[in-house]
């Protein structure tokens, strides 16, 4: 295990059900080598409605061509419900991660996430360092990031040592530098998961 953005992770493990926020959605789209092999492993996305509304109606101050891309890209995704689909949240439900005083500076769209990992008992998806250290608080146990999945589907093989710069070159490509891209933690997550292969190889010292 090693220490990314401040959480422990494990990429020997990945839960494949999760509430996914707004952030992670582009992420995850932006390498599509790295979607296809979620895909392969079955990984599945659920997203709550505020999230579908973050992600494909609310009108966006500077829109670039690869985000409008992949708004294209989420809508027939989720017409095919391939990877992802979505599903309603109640009031209730996001009352009780909202009134939590660890969600007071999460937003709105981290909140519905973490409602609906609650509502579902699944995992949430957010690279939001504050909603995952909020998930054990609110009722969700698994916190996971996109580094951590890339982690896992290299670790699991199915995803080899010559995807990681076609992953990281496709996410450089669709995530400009200023909004918030994951290039550090994709690398940092690769070398943890050559480690961990090293010594179930029995390889390592």
């Amino acid at each position: 295990m090693t220490e990314t953005t401040g959480i422990t992770v494990d990429v020997r493990t990945f839960a494949a059900v999760n509430a996914i926020d707004t952030c992670s959605i582009w992420n995850l789209l932006s390498s599509n080598r790295l979607f296809r092999a979620a895909l392969r492993r079955q990984c599945f996305f659920v997203v709550a409605p505020y999230v579908r509304y973050e992600a494909l109606d609310k009108l966006w101050t500077r829109p670039t061509t690869s985000g409008l891309e992949m708004q294209v890209e989420l809508r027939q995704l989720l017409s095919e419900r391939r990877g992802f689909t979505e599903e309603t949240v109640s009031l209730e439900d996001l009352q009780a991660v909202a009134s939590a005083p660890e969600a007071r500076r999460l937003g709105r769209g981290e909140i519905a996430a973490l409602a609906l990992a609650r509502k579902l008992r699944s995992a949430v998806l957010t690279e939001d360092q504050r909603a995952r250290r909020a998930a054990p608080k609110v009722g969700v146990d698994v916190a996971q990031t996109t580094p951590h999945l890339l982690g896992w589907l290299l670790y699991e093989g199915e995803l080899t040592d010559g995807d990681v710069p076609v992953v990281i070159a496709e996410h450089e490509a669709r995530i400009e530098a200023n909004r918030g891209r994951l290039t550090r933690f994709l690398q940092m997550i690769y070398y943890e998961a050559c480690r961990c292969r090293l010594l179930r190889e029995g390889l390592a010292s």
